[in-house]
């Protein structure tokens, strides 16, 4: 009896987490939103990289945006029932999307290249109206940030095997562009961003009291995860995602000191340690890829420019750029344009400062900027101000977002759509979450 009377609470404990937890307690909302994270990832393996006349290729550039305007419509029809606060904001953050907004328009006429700096001003004012919508949710709901964030992790269990089944019938494909094409990914370090939040969210769910009191199976479950994440980090050979991810994690554990955080620190570093040591025995399809070039790279002290992969040149420039435009700057977008280290291949800086500069000059670059500084200050000194009353989901969700952030120093991690999507989904989870709420999720 002993026996199955463990096994039977270890299947009460997986089923209470991986069901989504009372799923059926969501607003319709928040319904669409879990589902939505669940299988995006999933999705856009069969829609990228495209085939010759793939008519799916269209759902993969738009499906972000589409599924932000799907939530923000749907918030909108079940307000009245619900009650969603709408200017909820404080006036300040609305001032400065304003002021951000109205350069973002006044940019658009002198675009060189109009047609893709329209899409992505476009963008960015869909992310910033999803923010605004999922942020009224979480007022009403703020438990239900707990299953946005796990749906995440979901996301990852459901993507991988469909990930995986495709790389490897594309592995010896002749003439396959391992550079810029992966299954659902445009280049590797776009699945590099997607690793990198999986890897944040997992290292610090370790200090949650639901892993804590798990059961064996699910604790190794876990560990498994999160060892998957870091070997991929390490086998596709970018540093970005990966210095990032162990950045946040250290950082949070070691400043805020929640309970348990040297002990989940030794685990974290022995699992990457060991993915590392791991990754050596995979195979990579060019030099793009591997845990070597990701060592050489690390170790190039006798170039800056070298150890950058060319970025400081490609700065540099942008700066030189920003500073003949520097209040309004020349529009999101346009780098590809009028950078010529950018070898007309890339639309952004790979550094998300010089990115708003260079989009939107002083005037709309610094409330780009100042938005996302305040969330980090006034998030973070709350942490620290009441070190024994952090709630660990809102810290999970803070390091995702720092990890984002983090990684966008390099690289574009808060330009491109999916990144950026979940990097509102932490800060809005951050920002609303409340331990308290007498809603019971």
């Amino acid at each position: 009896m002993p026996v199955f009377k463990r096994l039977e609470t270890t299947m009460t404990s997986f089923h209470d987490i991986v069901s989504l937890a009372r799923f059926q307690q969501l607003h319709l909302a928040g319904r669409f939103l879990v589902l939505a994270i669940i299988f995006i990832p999933t999705i856009r393996v069969f829609t990228y990289p495209p085939l010759t006349g793939n008519l799916l290729e269209p759902v993969f550039y738009i499906m972000i945006s589409f599924i932000e305007i799907l939530f923000i419509f749907i918030m909108l029809i079940t307000k009245w029932r619900h009650g969603y606060p709408i200017n909820h904001l404080p006036a300040i953050l609305w001032t400065g999307f304003l002021i951000w907004a109205a350069v973002a328009l006044f940019n658009i006429p002198n675009m060189p290249l109009k047609a893709g700096g329209i899409i992505v001003t476009t963008q960015f004012f869909i992310h910033f109206f999803f923010f605004v919508a999922l942020s009224s949710y979480l007022k009403t709901q703020p438990q239900a940030g707990r299953l946005l964030i796990f749906s995440i992790l979901l996301s990852a269990v459901v993507f991988l095997p469909f990930f995986w089944l495709k790389l490897y019938g594309t592995y010896d494909a002749p003439g396959f562009d391992w550079i810029w094409s992966l299954p659902g990914f445009e280049n590797v370090r776009h699945l590099d961003y997607f690793l990198g939040s999986l890897t944040t969210i997992l290292g610090l769910s370790l200090l949650t009291k639901k892993f804590q009191k798990s059961s064996t199976l699910l604790t190794s479950l876990v560990f498994l995860m999160l060892f998957i994440c870091w070997v991929m980090l390490f086998w596709s050979g970018g540093r970005g995602s990966s210095i990032a991810a162990a950045a946040a994690i250290g950082s949070l554990l070691i400043f805020f000191k929640p309970a348990g955080w040297k002990r989940i620190l030794l685990v974290n570093f022995f699992i990457m340690i060991l993915a590392a040591a791991t990754s050596i025995f995979l195979p990579v399809p060019n030099g793009s890829y591997g845990i070597f070039r990701f060592l050489t790279k690390i170790t190039e002290v006798d170039s800056i420019a070298a150890f950058s992969a060319g970025r400081t040149f490609f700065w540099v420039e942008a700066i030189n750029i920003w500073k003949e435009n520097i209040w309004f700057g020349i529009g999101a977008g346009q780098t590809k344009t009028v950078i010529q280290s950018a070898s007309g291949t890339f639309a952004q800086p790979h550094n998300i400062l010089i990115q708003a500069m260079l989009a939107w000059g002083l005037i709309g670059g610094l409330p780009f900027l100042a938005g996302i500084l305040t969330i980090f200050w006034t998030r973070g000194w709350a942490f620290y101000r009441t070190p024994d009353q952090i709630s660990i989901m809102p810290l999970i969700a803070y390091g995702l977002a720092l990890s984002t952030t983090l990684n966008a120093l390099v690289d574009g991690a808060l330009y491109s759509p999916f990144p950026v999507f979940l990097f509102i989904i932490a800060v809005a989870v951050t920002r609303n979450y409340n331990h308290k709420s007498i809603i019971r999720l």
